[in-house]
């Protein structure tokens, strides 16, 4: 699995990429539009093709990056169908699971802080927005928020949950990351030992100003983040037309004299398994500029990865560089071997 968490310090939140190894699709929750070039670097550095976006709720702090990801990436956009939101691809409700690779997220409708809000259960870990958070919770004073349904949610939602689940909320103020269920039951400072009634007057009582940004955020946000600066066009996958070949097709081309075969995977994934004759030129490390300077433009080059996501990356950048007969390899060293074609192992000599 691959499992990163970001953090805006203007907005305190905490953004959080998931990604499956073995197709390398990924989804971003509670992504930023002020780090989304950001975020689509880090997904062209590890090779990895954003499938959604998903929302923990309506922010009122921050707008959301899901359209100019969607614009930068072509991923799907999801939030709960409870928030009356318009701008998304996807609405969900509770027990709706989001597929990405081998991988999945439940979903898990928490309303209280808002009617829409929801968490997201993966593996041993669950993403709850502003429900709970460490040490606390979300306020519920505006954006119809209830503090009766968010007690619903903490104590019969979440802590129904193993104890040795992890937590990772939204935000943090105090610089911590990642709490757990049995921690929250036991030390929260808003539910831990109240009674309901004690909880509720709690959040009567909170007296906090307004988010600075709510008029600006919330009607974006309902909109998916709609109307915000697109990402820059340096970090987008470049928009060239790329061809693409079958395991079966490469084998036939690579009879022929002059054709290179880029490999754009790890150095331990090539040693691992590679098709004989391949070239390793880890996709972090791809420099198109350096490479043209030694090859012909006109050479034919064809790019090959685990499974058909880096190599369309990589692909693209060469195309864009000035090489004119670039094509990737659909399905990857996966589909070369299950077509039974020849591989080598181990390290590659000088």
């Amino acid at each position: 699995m691959f499992f990163k968490q970001l953090f805006d310090p203007a907005s305190s939140t905490l953004t959080y990429l998931i990604a499956d190894d073995s197709n390398h699709e990924a989804v971003l929750i509670d992504p930023v539009t002020e780090q989304v070039e950001r975020d689509v670097r880090l997904l062209r550095e590890h090779g990895l093709a954003l499938k959604y976006t998903l929302e923990t709720h309506v922010h009122a702090d921050h707008v959301t990056a899901a359209h100019a990801l969607k614009q930068a990436t072509g991923a799907q956009t999801a939030v709960c169908r409870d928030c009356n939101a318009q701008g998304y691809d996807r609405l969900l409700k509770d027990g709706d699971v989001i597929l990405f690779g081998h991988e999945e997220i439940l979903t898990i409708a928490t309303p209280g802080h808002t009617p829409g809000s929801v968490s997201y259960l993966w593996r041993d870990r669950v993403f709850t927005g502003d429900t709970l958070l460490i040490g606390g919770c979300g306020r519920t004073d505006f954006q119809n928020g209830s503090a009766e349904a968010l007690w619903t949610s903490i104590t019969e939602k979440l802590f129904a949950l193993d104890e040795q689940i992890l937590v990772y909320p939204a935000h943090d103020y105090k610089g911590r990351r990642v709490s757990s269920i049995g921690e929250e039951k036991r030390f929260n400072a808003r539910v831990a030992g109240k009674t309901r009634e004690e909880f509720l007057s709690v959040m009567k009582n909170l007296n906090l100003p307004m988010p600075a940004r709510i008029h600006e955020a919330v009607p974006a946000n309902l909109e998916g983040g709609a109307g915000q600066p697109a990402v820059a066009s340096a970090l987008a996958q470049p928009k060239v037309a790329v061809q693409s070949v079958s395991a079966k097709q490469l084998a036939e081309a690579l009879r022929a004299p002059g054709v290179h075969l880029l490999d754009v995977r790890t150095p331990e994934e090539f040693e691992a398994i590679r098709i004989a004759g391949a070239v390793n030129v880890p996709l972090d490390r791809l420099d198109p500029a350096a490479l043209l300077a030694r090859m012909d433009a006109n050479d034919p080059v064809y790019v090959v990865c685990q499974t058909g996501t880096r190599s369309q990356f990589a692909a693209a950048e060469l195309r864009a560089a000035g090489f004119r007969r670039v094509v990737h390899v659909d399905g990857g060293t996966n589909a070369w071997t299950v077509a039974g074609l020849p591989v080598a192992r181990g390290p590659a000599s000088a």
